[in-house]
C-alpha cells in the first residue's frame, strides 16, 4: 500500500510525480525499499530532527524547504530524473506572491525555457 500526497507546505504536483514514479520503481523491481529496520530507525532520526527544529508531531509532514531533498533522495533511490532546477526556482519566486495574493497569482501564465529558466508570459 502506497499512500501518496500526503506531505505539505510543498510544490504539490511534482512532489507526487515523484512518489509515483518511486512507487512505479519499487513495484517494477528496479528499487528496494529498505529492510523494516532501516525505515523505522529513519523515522525516528526524521521525528527527533523535526523535534528538535520545532516542529511538533502534527507537523511532521511539513516541508517547505525540505521537500526538495525529500523530491531527490526519491529520484536517487528509484532511479529516475531528480525535479528540474528551474521548478524549484519557479516555486520560490511564486510562493511567496501566492501567500499575499493567493486570487491574483493564479492569472499569471509562465513558460519554462530550460533547465533553470523560465519567463513570464
Amino acid at each position: 500500500m502506497s499512500f501518496i500526497g500526503i506531505p505539505q507546505k510543498i510544490c504539490p504536483f511534482p512532489l507526487f510525480d515523484r512518489q509515483v514514479r518511486y512507487v512505479l520503481a519499487i513495484l517494477g523491481g528496479l528499487a528496494r525499499l529498505p529492510s523494516t529496520e532501516e525505515m523505522l530507525e529513519n523515522v525516528r532520526k526524521e521525528m527527533e530532527a523535526s523535534a528538535e527544529a520545532g516542529k511538533g508531531p502534527r507537523n511532521f509532514y511539513l516541508l517547505f524547504r525540505e521537500q526538495w531533498a525529500y523530491n531527490d533522495m526519491l529520484a536517487e533511490r528509484g532511479a529516475f530524473e531528480p525535479l528540474r532546477p528551474v521548478v524549484r526556482k519557479l516555486y520560490e519566486t511564486l510562493h511567496p506572491k501566492r501567500e499575499k495574493n493567493l486570487v491574483g497569482f493564479r492569472l499569471q501564465s509562465y513558460k519554462i525555457i530550460d533547465d533553470q529558466t523560465y519567463v513570464e508570459l
